[in-house]
């Protein structure tokens, strides 16, 4: 089982650091990407952009060595997707204050991820770590848990609650599934 309430820290290199981060300067992302492309070669672009160079240090998954991370791309229905992924940060799910909130008052005033997905799909794949073995976390072990969300707890937040709400987006939607050598360590190690 993949213990995620006990990984803390930061393994990813300071070199990858986007100049100014946590300022109002902070560089665009193609000049980061033009800089740190060769570094990150096994991973995808849209990934690095709405991940890595996006919330730098502020995601919860910073202990996955970049490099030995694998990913592969699906495009998964809403239904599928809803009932195959967790949560393992990211706060309550409250469909309706969450519907309102990304809704704003319904028009231009509503937030980027209610445009997508209002138009049919999310506009950046949701990324998900793929653990074979189950998860642990600060809730118990979930040992059926196959999926849980890195990156998009936004998107899953309103595409929850369209669903809920009767209003699913037509989708399929697009997702990046991490592979690590920490997960696969972990299903190697509970044995069959």
């Amino acid at each position: 089982m993949f213990k995620i309430d006990q990984m803390i820290g930061c393994c990813w290199p300071n070199a990858l650091e986007p100049r100014g981060e946590g300022t109002f300067e902070k560089e665009a992302f193609a000049a980061w990407w033009e800089r740190n492309q060769s570094k990150l070669t096994n991973l995808p672009a849209d990934l690095c952009e709405q991940w890595i160079f996006r919330h730098w240090t502020n995601s919860p998954f910073t202990f996955l060595p970049l490099d030995s991370l694998a990913v592969e791309r699906n495009r998964w229905e809403g239904d599928f997707l809803l009932k195959s992924i967790y949560r393992a940060f990211g706060g309550e799910l409250s469909v309706q204050f969450d519907y309102d909130t990304f809704q704003g008052k319904g028009g231009d005033d509503r937030l980027q991820t209610a445009k997508a997905l209002d138009s049919g799909t999310w506009d950046y794949p949701m990324v998900l770590l793929s653990t074979p073995a189950g998860v642990m976390d600060l809730d118990g072990p979930h040992p059926n848990v196959r999926y849980v969300i890195v990156e998009g707890h936004q998107r899953h937040r309103y595409l929850n609650a369209l669903h809920a709400l009767g209003k699913p987006p037509t989708g399929p939607h697009e997702v990046l599934i991490l592979s690590s050598q920490n997960t696969i360590a972990a299903a190697s190690s509970t044995g069959p």
